[in-house]
């Protein structure tokens, strides 16, 4: 047996050890741009040499030009405690106290391609760009007539390579006084040099064009051909990185006359980041070497370089083949490994099964030996009893996300339910559905408490306080369970000793804390028991006591009651319940207490403070007080069921991942809306690119693109914003709600819910912007818009509108100004500004520019200052005759009638 034993837990550690795996080094690379040719040709060598490593993990990050977007990013790869930082600054100064702090920090930081201005760092890595300057520097010497005007285009000027490279290109030529230099900024792009050199008078010839990288020499040779095709042609330009997708390929067609190689040190950095990591020393400066490239160079390169790319691509192939047969390798393995322990087990569990049978046998003899076990055992549970605090987190958010999984299941059970419910009246199912829906509704309840504990402990709870009438809304808590007392036949009974007290609570809460209380009472109190509860004020303080006569609590029990997890009782259930009721009090600054006779009754206290200035504290947030009505079923629904009798002209795009919800909802909002549906946030921009949607109903939780990330692309993009979207979300946290909104979501909806709710939610943000576009219509045709308003703050659509508007203004009496030109001023495809127009006014821009026109011309003949035939030529009517036609269409009368009615008035 002991053997046994032994052999079996070698196995399970043995399997343990086969499936870790080895540490992974994670190098972070702060790229301050990617979209130039150089750097992405560094990429692509920092990838082929990482290739070469199984142990390391590459994290890229993109500064896209930008000093503080960089710092950021540096910051979060320090946070995340890489192994090894890679930093190619994106100008020096700004980004030296960020390598600083990285440095500090204990990661070996290696900068590379642009300096940085401090010694605080492990190595640079990269070309001499002052060398490079001044061999340039050399060669242009060399060709260069008497006399000569030099064009030097320069990189950014705040970065130390641009700066290297110009002063040894100056130094090289500084005994030829007989020069001429003029400078032109590129910023290392070719249309920042391309512009620049736009504004540049070249009256004087020019006889040589030194530039810091190739793409600005290519912008060069561009520019001065387009001046004088010859003389451009003819122009020695010189250009710096020689870079195969750009340079090398330039040079060897004869574009740029010469490029001196910068390597990109890909390869080099991701060596010197292993010998880093191996502990082994490296020099403070490891240069790359440069030379320079001709035509005939430049092709040898080129065929070189296509001949590594198809060899890497064929190692990659096999590296991914090796991969593949790898893992099948450890499958096998870990099945062989499983197998195994299962066969153990099996003879472990024999063995112990003849031992038990041996055990039996020799009783007698063995009853020391098993008191002496017990004994052991208990020491065993005893020191086990400290772990259970360390695993309880992780219990716990076990089970919260399995209620948030849940919740999606419950909206595809409630849902239907629902519907059955309302149609299946006379069925004789109606029973079980009954039964079914009333379970499920406890099941949510039960979700709903588990969520909450967890905000709870989280510190995540705020209470929401506003002044309530509290003997009313107890009495309404309290008639949640009267036809539960009916069934049971349980005198349930609620009495005051006053008949009005408002206090400030969160309504909420103390609706939780009564819910459990009272549905704790219904579960252990029999039938024809006595249930009650009462309101009663005593000083400064309310108190509301539930009583019952039901089974009781053991005296051992009570000092534990309120303990989370606390079930030494079959009363108190999971523990879960009486202490979010003690949490919820505590929150309030308030008691609860507990008195209990076993088998005779159990009394439960809650005592909130009256004075609303003992209820203070950063979780508080105070609500306007408002008319509260808590007598449900005296509400009218006739509004309700007209709202949902109708359907309407209206498109509806469900984004929905899972298929069953996505069907669901389909199907139920058929009847009143045209449905498109999507499986995630990518997908419905695209249907929103070819179709007309009036509003966006989408999970929040997706792959490739979520329910946020959907909202922000529609709310940011000119073409789509006027779109409103509702969230849908299992999540329940507050924060994420608030970022849900902040994004621009118009409403958040959790699961599960009422389908009829999410109809109306879409049919009234629906006929609200309708109501709002026919105002802004009215707004539009007065040209109230053109007149802002400071104590507004203004959206996108606004100020889409403000310039569709003076546009049309601009223009209206151009008749040969029509929407193909709108579209093209404004920046939208036509399709495009069709829909947004027609959605946020409700009418097309032809209708609009065309009544626009007419409303200017009804003006002009009011006062009667011109002939119908020249305000129809000055409000843009290309003849006299559709003039006409259309002002009759409109007004009911031509133009002559108008203006004689005009001016009998």
């Amino acid at each position: 047996m002991k053997y046994g034993l032994s052999l079996f837990l070698f196995l399970c550690i043995l399997t343990a050890c086969s499936g870790s795996k080895e540490k992974k080094y994670v190098i972070g690379i702060s790229q301050c741009m990617l979209d130039d040719d150089w750097r992405q040709a560094m990429i692509r060598e920092v990838g082929i040499e990482a290739s070469n490593y199984d142990d390391i993990e590459l994290v890229i990050r993109d500064a896209n030009s930008n000093n503080n977007r960089q710092i950021e990013q540096i910051r979060e790869l320090i946070a995340r405690q890489v192994d090894i930082l890679i930093i190619s600054p994106f100008e020096s100064v700004p980004i030296t106290e960020v390598a600083e702090e990285a440095y500090r920090a204990g990661i070996p930081t290696i900068i590379t391609d642009r300096k940085v201005n401090t010694n605080q760092y492990t190595t640079f890595v990269g070309a001499n760009n002052y060398d490079i300057g001044y061999t340039a520097g050399m060669y242009a010497g060399k060709h260069l007539p008497p006399h000569a005007t030099i064009v030097e285009i320069w990189g950014m000027m705040g970065s130390s390579p641009a700066q290297e490279r110009h002063n040894g290109f100056r130094d090289a030529l500084q005994d030829r006084k007989d020069l001429v230099f003029r400078e032109v900024k590129g910023d290392w792009r070719y249309d920042v040099a391309r512009e620049h050199l736009k504004e540049i008078d070249f009256s004087r010839p020019v006889d040589y064009v030194f530039s810091h990288n190739d793409v600005m020499a290519i912008a060069a040779r561009d520019h001065f051909t387009s001046l004088d095709s010859v003389r451009g042609k003819a122009l020695h330009i010189t250009g710096m990185d020689a870079v195969a997708e750009a340079g090398l390929r330039a040079v060897a067609d004869g574009r740029i006359n010469t490029s001196f190689l910068y390597p990109t040190g890909g390869e080099q950095v991701i060596r010197t980041a292993m010998q880093l990591l191996e502990g082994k020393r490296v020099d403070k400066f490891i240069p790359l070497n440069s030379s320079i490239v001709d035509k005939e160079a430049a092709q040898s390169l080129l065929q070189q370089t296509e001949r590594l790319v198809n060899y890497q691509q064929r190692i990659e192939t096999q590296r991914t083949r090796m991969d593949e047969l790898l893992n099948h390798f450890r499958f096998l393995q870990n099945s062989l490994l499983v197998i195994t322990l299962l066969m153990i087990g099996f003879v472990s569990l024999s063995v112990y099964v003849f031992y038990m049978n041996r055990k039996i046998r020799n009783a007698n003899r063995e009853l020391r030996d098993i008191n002496r076990k017990e004994e052991e055992q208990r020491r065993k549970l005893i020191s086990l009893n400290a772990e259970i605090e360390e695993v309880t987190a992780s219990k716990l958010q076990f089970f919260t996300n399995i209620s948030h999984e849940v919740r999606t299941p419950l909206t595809l059970i409630l849902g239907p339910l629902d519907r059955l419910l309302n149609l299946l009246h006379d069925s004789p199912y109606l029973p079980d559905l009954e039964l079914i829906h009333k379970n499920a509704g406890r099941l949510l309840r039960v979700i709903n408490q588990i969520l909450d504990f967890r905000k709870v402990e989280n510190k995540q709870e705020k209470l929401k306080i506003r002044e309530t009438e509290i003997v009313t809304f107890a009495s309404e808590v309290k008639s949640y369970f009267n036809s539960m007392a009916r069934v049971r036949d349980i005198t349930y009974s609620f009495h005051s000793e006053v008949k009005n007290l408002r206090i400030w609570v969160d309504p909420d809460m103390i609706e939780k804390v009564l819910v459990n209380l009272l549905s704790n009472a219904f579960k252990f109190t029999p039938e024809g028991g006595r249930i009650s509860l009462s309101v009663s004020e005593v000083d400064e303080w309310v108190i509301l006591e539930v009583e019952d006569n039901g089974s009781g609590i053991k005296p051992e029990h009570l000092p534990y009651l309120f303990n989370r997890f606390y079930s030494g009782n079959s009363r108190v259930g999971t523990g879960i319940g009486l202490h979010l009721v003690y949490e919820y009090v505590r929150m309030h600054n308030g008691e609860v207490g507990v008195e209990s006779e076993p088998e005779q009754r159990t009394l439960f206290s809650v005592r909130l403070n009256k004075d609303k200035t003992q209820l203070k504290g950063e979780y508080i947030t105070e609500l306007p007080v408002s008319p509260l009505a808590y007598d449900a079923s005296n509400l009218d629904d006739s509004d309700e069921k007209a709202l949902l009798a109708v359907p309407y002209p209206y498109t509806v795009l469900v984004v929905e991942d899972d298929d069953e919800v996505r069907s669901f909802l389909e199907k139920e909002l058929a009847a009143n809306f045209r449905i498109l549906t999507a499986v995630n946030g990518k997908a419905a921009l695209q249907i929103m690119q070819e179709e007309d949607v009036s509003l966006v109903l989408t999970d929040v939780m997706m792959p490739e693109m979520n329910g946020f990330e959907l909202c922000r692309a529609i709310k940011t993009d000119l073409s789509t914003s006027h779109i409103p979207v509702i969230l849908l979300t299992a999540l329940s946290d507050e924060r994420q709600r608030m970022y849900g909104i902040s994004g621009g979501a118009d409403g958040y909806i959790q699961k599960p819910f009422r389908i009829n709710f999410v109809k109306l939610r879409i049919i009234r943000i629906l006929e609200e912007q309708k109501r709002l576009r026919e105002t802004l219509l009215q707004k539009l045709q007065n040209s109230h818009l053109l007149l802002a308003q400071p104590e507004k703050v203004e959206n996108m659509d606004d100020l889409f509108l403000r310039k569709f508007l003076s546009r049309i203004e601009d223009v209206y009496t151009d008749s040969e100004f029509n929407v193909e030109k709108l579209s093209d001023t404004l920046g939208l495809s036509r399709g495009h500004l069709h829909r947004k127009i027609k959605e946020l006014t409700g009418t097309t821009p032809v209708d609009f520019l065309r009544n626009y026109r007419l409303k200017k011309a009804a003006a002009l003949l009011k006062q009667k200052q011109f002939t119908v035939s020249e305000i129809a030529y000055q409000t843009g009517f290309s003849s006299s005759a559709y003039f006409a036609k259309c002002f009759k269409a409109v007004y009911n009368q031509t133009p002559s009638e108008y203006q004689d009615a005009a001016e009998r008035l």
